[in-house]
């Protein structure tokens, strides 16, 4: 019964930390309130729930200790570093007022609930139930907004939709539905209404977004997926598909049909215009240049940030922060195909993590990427249960040295 609870618990945890916290984003727009009165109970419910299950999954923290003492590390140093940084730069007075914010995100909202993710043995079982719950939610969740967004505010253009987040992030949710809308087409071909429905409406979120991370982040899971399958007729296809939407994006800004959204895509593909994040990212590398072993100021003096994680982490860290990065998703190495083909209810999560591994390259500072860092913890943690079951599976055939 204990152990029941305890993954009934994890269950719970692992879907409000992927997508469940949408619905606390939903509640403020249409109810006028500050979402501070929303997000800060749930932020707070979800920390003391991490607390909870790290107490429960002790020995699996002990398992993988040194994946966890390397975020840890990770996550203190930056800490650490944010506080030196209120203290010895110049920072206009609405970003001094941040500084026990930024605090609180860095280990209340990243680093705890990371561990508490670790921790969890997510079965091929608990992967299956999460991906289902968090489609239907998600196809709720989203349609509402877009009845929202064509009913009431009738706002077109970086529109958030129902949502109390900046528009980048509400275009990355139509693309969450898009891709489990594809993946449930493919899972069961007969049944295509409510995948073709939540393909539709996740097109439709990124289009009034405006956003252009989620039709890059698109694009590089595209590839992803053909570099698996390999196949000629697919290489053709996506080729077709990319001279047809180039050709299109190029005569409609040209036209009297021309959108903001079709002028802001153009201007990526044929200006290379990235409004401004140029000059953060050169100014970032500047400081890392001046600071090579342990970074400089984690943030400018205006609250900007470089834009891209690969230079943010050196220019606030240095040459230190990029080894616990990498220390941290050295796991990844342990990855294996035949996971998914095992089961392929894991390969949502895998696209999920390469979706937001792109918008953290082009938006949001590090701890404002909370989706990465929640996804990147999942498919970690996935990878490691899949490598210790295969490990074990080999040790019971006597094939296994044992020295895991």
């Amino acid at each position: 019964m204990i152990l029941l609870k305890k993954n009934n618990l994890e269950f719970v945890f692992l879907f409000l930390v992927t997508f469940g916290y949408l619905f606390i984003y939903s509640l403020a727009l249409p109810v006028k309130i500050p979402n501070v009165y929303f997000s800060i109970p749930f932020k707070s419910i979800v920390f003391l729930t991490s607390l909870y299950l790290i107490f429960l999954n002790f020995d699996n923290i002990k398992k993988r200790k040194w994946t966890i003492a390397f975020i840890s590390m990770f996550w203190f140093f930056y800490a650490f570093k944010s506080y030196y940084s209120f203290q010895n730069y110049t920072f206009v007075p609405e970003a001094k007022s941040m500084q026990y914010w930024t605090y609180f995100k860095i280990i209340f909202v990243n680093l705890i609930p990371s561990i508490a993710i670790l921790s969890i043995t997510i079965t091929k079982k608990m992967a299956e139930k999460l991906v289902r719950l968090s489609f239907h939610f998600l196809l709720i969740i989203i349609g509402i907004s877009c009845l929202y967004t064509i009913l009431i505010t009738q706002n077109f253009s970086r529109s958030t939709g129902i949502f109390d987040r900046y528009y980048i992030t509400t275009g990355h949710y139509g693309l969450c539905l898009m891709i489990l809308s594809v993946f449930y087409y493919f899972v069961n071909r007969k049944k295509i209404v409510k995948p073709t429905l939540g393909f539709l409406m996740g097109l439709f979120t990124i289009c009034i977004s405006s956003a252009r991370s989620p039709i890059l982040a698109a694009a590089v899971i595209m590839l992803v997926m053909l570099l698996y399958i390999n196949k000629l007729k697919y290489w053709l296809a996506l080729v077709f598909f990319i001279l047809i939407f180039v050709a299109g994006i190029y005569f409609i800004r040209h036209s009297s049909y021309a959108t903001e959204y079709i002028v802001r895509l153009y201007d990526a593909i044929f200006e290379g215009n990235a409004y401004g994040r140029s000059y953060y990212l050169g100014k970032g590398w500047e400081i890392f240049e001046n600071n090579i072993f342990f970074g400089g100021r984690t943030l400018f003096e205006n609250w900007m940030y470089p834009h891209n994680i690969f230079v943010e982490v050196p220019m606030a860290m240095g040459v230190t922060g990029g080894i616990l990065l990498i220390l941290y998703f050295k796991d990844l190495w342990k990855f294996k195909l035949e996971y998914i083909k095992q089961n392929i209810f894991y390969l949502p999560y895998f696209l999920f993590f390469i979706q937001y591994l792109v918008l953290i390259q082009t938006s949001y500072c590090i701890f404002d990427n909370v989706e990465f860092w929640c996804f990147a913890a999942v498919i970690i943690s996935i990878i490691l249960f899949c490598y210790d079951e295969k490990i074990k599976s080999n040790d019971s055939r006597g094939n296994a040295t044992g020295n895991y």
